[in-house]
């Protein structure tokens, strides 16, 4: 499957669907916002032909340890009508609510799978198996109302909107569904983004980066929101500076989004950290292609990344100061009621903070803010106020800027990292992100570059800001007290002692650590 902005076909605007390729964006609708869907002008101006509506069946199947979930390959057979369709899809990947996967679909006799249909030869190796073709089971159903559009613009786009109602079933379980999907039949992946923006102007819609299949395998299995990490970039030399760009921003939005149901539905911290992970990566790409693509371009999207990184920093730092900070110290004195009262007046706080994060990530601000940073991705916003020189840049390939990146960003922490040990605590705060700068710029680059050249200058890297993390922690701990109020002085000096002792031992380690980077050599020249 070809990914929009990879390979070597040119730009967006240049991308046709490929007929085994589903390219869709979900959102998911409020039952009662569908009158006004329906009554949208988006329809009344660019639908072709009446709606039409269909009630769809889906039965899905797998075996029973779920092999064709872990080979992200999914079974099912809908009925349409009176006929059975017969659908598999793998692969892809699921960006900002853009959904792109493999798909191949044939007629069936009857509500069971027909596997002699499956001729992909990336699927006939894993449906030939014994193990897979004599175990198939059905696992859980789909049963709702599909009413689709086809929508056509001028410039030869076309999208069909279908909403659909119903429920995802599994066994006595069930789970609601109430949602539109905009799937491009023909043209630029963009206008899915263009669209969804035009509807959103007066029906708040929210981005589904979970699929129906999903949602039933999470049904059948009552398995937890799953804390996702970035996935490792693929990247070559001969790859543009636009590609590389894309690559990175879309890894970084994968890496967030892929978050965003865990930490709504679930209480692992986890979750909101990995967003701002994926949050600090993004904003830190940005002006690493500063010499290709001018700040005007990415000035407002960087403003909405840096709300959402503020609006979310409140709940880390309170879960942080709960789960790592406070369980030493009541270990070490269970008995003291003062630090008890301090611990609860902090998960307090906690859950506090965490509901304004909750709030952040349900907002209309936060659904706008995605839809427009996938269009401006999509559409080639990015390339605003690109002068001449800048459009050339982009077209080079992606190794050269690298280096001179990675060169730009370890000077800059050579510079600051001087008299480290001595540094008041808001100079040591900017050479943290000193380090992280780097370190997420190795991280997007590490592909170029040989990894056992390499391992030696990361891994001091890491252990350093390991280090500053750690300093960092201890200095926020002092901040989250203030703000508790509390009247026993002794349980907050307690603990504040505790944080100060931490930060002596640290400092040491810190100090070794930043020795050991400095003596490390770049790779990369």
């Amino acid at each position: 499957m070809r990914v929009p902005g990879e390979g070597d076909e040119g730009s967006l605007r240049e991308f046709t669907l490929n007929m085994a390729t589903e390219i869709e964006l979900k959102l998911l609708i409020n039952p009662a916002d569908i009158a006004r869907l329906r009554r949208h002008p988006l329809l009344k101006a660019q639908a072709a032909g009446r709606a039409r509506t269909r009630n769809l069946l889906s039965i899905y199947f797998d075996t029973p340890d779920l092999t064709l979930r872990q080979q992200r390959v999914a079974l099912r057979v809908r009925r349409v009508g009176a006929r059975w369709v017969q659908t598999v899809k793998g692969g892809g990947e699921v960006r900002a609510g853009l959904h792109q996967r493999g798909e191949w679909e044939d007629e069936v006799a009857h509500e069971r799978p027909d596997l002699t249909k499956i001729d992909s030869p990336s699927l006939l190796k894993l449906f030939s198996s014994a193990a897979v073709r004599d175990r198939l089971r059905p696992i859980f159903t789909t049963e709702f109302k599909r009413t689709t559009w086809l929508l056509h613009w001028d410039d030869g786009d076309e999208v069909e909107l279908a909403l659909d109602q119903g429920e995802v079933k599994s066994g006595n379980k069930t789970s609601p569904v109430c949602e539109i999907e905009l799937e491009l039949k023909h043209g630029n992946p963009a206008r899915l983004f263009l669209a969804a923006l035009e509807l959103q102007q007066t029906i708040p819609l929210r981005l589904e980066n979970v699929s129906k299949a999903d949602r039933g395998y999470r049904l059948s299995q009552a398995a937890p929101s799953l804390v996702t990490k970035a996935e490792t970039l693929e990247m070559t030399q001969d790859m543009s500076v636009t590609q590389a760009f894309q690559a990175i921003a879309w890894n970084c939005i994968s890496h967030w989004t892929a978050n965003q149901e865990g930490a709504l539905l679930s209480d692992n911290p986890e979750n909101i950290h990995q967003i701002r992970v994926a949050l600090r990566r993004l904003r830190s790409a940005l002006p690493l292609f500063r010499s290709a693509i001018p700040r005007e371009s990415y000035r407002a999207i960087g403003e909405e990344l840096k709300w959402l990184a503020n609006a979310l920093g409140p709940a880390r730092n309170w879960d942080v100061f709960v789960t790592q900070t406070m369980p030493p110290i009541l270990k070490q004195f269970p008995a003291d009621k003062a630090l008890q009262q301090l611990f609860q007046a902090a998960r307090r706080a906690q859950a506090s903070a965490r509901n304004e994060a909750h709030l952040a990530l349900r907002s209309h601000r936060y659904d706008r803010m995605l839809l427009t940073l996938g269009t401006w991705l999509m559409a080639d916003g990015w390339h605003a106020h690109t002068s001449a020189e800048q459009k050339i840049r982009l077209d080079a390939p992606v190794a050269e800027l690298a280096k001179r990146v990675l060169n730009a960003c370890h000077k800059t922490l050579h510079r600051h990292g001087k008299s480290l040990l001595a540094m008041p605590t808001e100079e040591r705060h900017e050479v943290r992100i000193a380090v992280k700068k780097l370190r997420y710029a190795t991280e997007f680059f590490a592909a170029l570059f040989p990894r056992k050249a390499a391992l030696a200058y990361t891994e001091a890297l890491a252990a350093l800001q390991e280090e500053l993390g750690v300093l960092n922690d201890a200095a926020t701990t002092d901040i989250l007290l203030q703000q508790l109020k509390l009247q026993d002085n002794a349980a907050i000096g307690a603990v504040s002692g505790w944080s100060a002792h931490g930060v002596t031992v640290h400092l040491t380690s810190m100090d070794a650590a930043w020795k050991k980077f400095y003596r490390s050599s770049p790779y990369w020249k």
